[in-house]
């Protein structure tokens, strides 16, 4: 049925309006009749059947004629069967569609009523004024996420980056652009890339022989690489570097570099005695200081371990260490945590406990991204399998577990593995995995994670939204 003429619609309505009017007191005031028929607030009726629905939040635009829910709706909201409600400058009753609402009470401009709509088909208003003659007409949108919105979406960008790939790899992103250095008994060689999809091998200099890669950090304008514990090479480019001597207490040996943190690099420093450890922080790389002089004797690692930085939303920035091997070779399940609240110093917190679900690991990589942190790859004494290959934490490092595998699953195609190089790319909002060791052989395969709702319209106005 299509919309009948405003004079009939008049007529239906002042008549129903007559009547109710003979049967209620007389002492009741008459509002004056108004000319004004606009939409003032709209909300979904809270509904068992669809739960998120009644969390739309419309806007009115009075311009365009529209009446639209800027945040959409989590991906899957049922949207088929709702009551919406209205409140009217003024109304003598509303259309949707092509049926007719019951009038509201004629007594109050302001009253509100609701109707039963399929919002998957389009839906228009039409609201009658308390004056029986002006009207106004809305477009009605109830927007939903078309994606699930923490779906993890893998392309997989290269097969093999080199032919010759080596068990001792790490990859970087370095002013833009993204660095693959491979370490060979007699050799090291590079490649870099703009977009980590094609590849091509540069020439590099001063890089030493026998060095163990995983020990390279990112601060500032340069690349840090430990080596043997009391070197240092400075990169400005990726590709030059230059030695460096390091001074520390000259009881201690440095032994893997952590993370940047508080504009200082962090690393880990063994005693050289009675392989006490202690944390070593510098500005510059080359000189090296205790802060706060905690100690932490066996049962913080001193390599193979997993460990990052990062800024969860709306809280400060924090750090976390993963498993890895202590002095004595015993291999941890460990979660050291620390937060930028002191001066000088981190304080170290271990999440470990009783109850801990995470088994003793080695050799994994850990990231911040899609507001939780991922733990990618490692061994225990074996190669970790499929199922346990990515597990994530939502309360930074307390608690992990497998995924939903209906939002963030590992691909057909990527092989288990540790010694994942993971890159998180907070200009794109992606995350790489790159080459690694499987069970059998080095890998330098290059995937790219990009979960949904970085490119979603309400994100991009409210990063923190999610």
């Amino acid at each position: 049925m299509k919309y009948f003429s405003y004079k009939i619609f008049s007529l239906v309505l002042l008549t129903l309006l007559f009547a109710t009017g003979c049967l209620n007191n007389t002492n009741n005031q008459v509002a004056e009749p108004s000319n004004n028929a606009t939409v003032l607030a709209a909300y979904i009726s809270a509904s068992t059947d669809s739960p998120n629905a009644s969390s739309a939040v419309f806007t009115i635009d009075n311009n365009e004629n529209k009446i639209y829910n800027v945040d959409s709706l989590p991906y899957g909201t049922k949207i088929d069967s709702l009551y919406i409600g209205f409140r009217f400058a003024s109304s003598l009753g509303f259309i949707i569609n092509d049926s007719v609402s019951e009038s509201v009470n004629p007594y109050y401009s302001n009253g509100t009523t609701s109707k039963h709509v399929n919002f998957n088909d389009s839906v228009k208003i039409r609201n009658l004024a308390t004056d029986g003659e002006s009207t106004k007409e809305y477009t009605i949108e109830l927007r939903v996420h078309k994606v699930e919105t923490y779906l993890h979406v893998w392309n997989k960008l290269n097969a093999n980056v080199t032919a010759t790939p080596s068990e001792n790899q790490k990859a970087i992103l370095f002013k833009d652009k993204f660095f693959y250095y491979f370490g060979h008994s007699s050799s090291n060689t590079l490649y870099t890339s703009t977009d980590a999809t094609s590849w091509a091998q540069t020439s590099s200099d001063g890089l030493p022989l026998n060095t163990e890669l995983r020990n390279m950090v990112i601060l500032a304008d340069n690349v840090y690489l430990l080596h043997n514990g009391n070197e240092i090479y400075i990169s400005a480019d990726g590709a030059n570097w230059t030695q460096n001597a390091v001074t520390v207490d000259a009881d201690y040996s440095l032994k893997a570099l952590l993370f940047p943190f508080k504009n200082k690099l962090w690393a880990v420093a063994q005693h050289t005695a009675n392989n006490s450890v202690k944390i070593a922080s510098s500005s510059d790389g080359l000189t090296w200081t205790f802060p706060g002089e905690r100690t932490f004797y066996d049962n913080f690692p001193v390599r193979d371990f997993a460990a990052t930085s990062f800024k969860p939303a709306l809280e400060g920035s924090k750090v976390v260490v993963i498993g890895g091997f202590t002095p004595s070779g015993k291999r941890l399940n460990t979660i050291w945590a620390a937060e930028d609240v002191l001066v000088d110093t981190l304080n170290w917190i271990n999440l470990q406990n009783a109850k801990s679900n995470l088994a003793a690991n080695s050799r994994a990589a850990v990231g911040y991204y899609g507001s939780k942190l991922l733990l990618l790859g490692g061994t225990t004494n074996t190669l970790l399998t499929d199922t346990l290959q990515l597990r994530q934490s939502i309360n930074q490092g307390l608690n992990w577990i497998s995924p939903d595998t209906t939002v963030n699953r590992i691909p057909e195609g990527y092989i288990a593995r540790s010694n994942v190089s993971l890159i998180n790319d907070s200009k794109d909002n992606s995350l790489y995995v790159i080459g690694g060791r499987s069970a059998t052989a080095s890998l330098s395969d290059v995937w790219k994670i990009k979960v949904n709702f970085y490119s979603f319209e309400d994100y991009l106005k409210n990063p923190y939204k999610y």
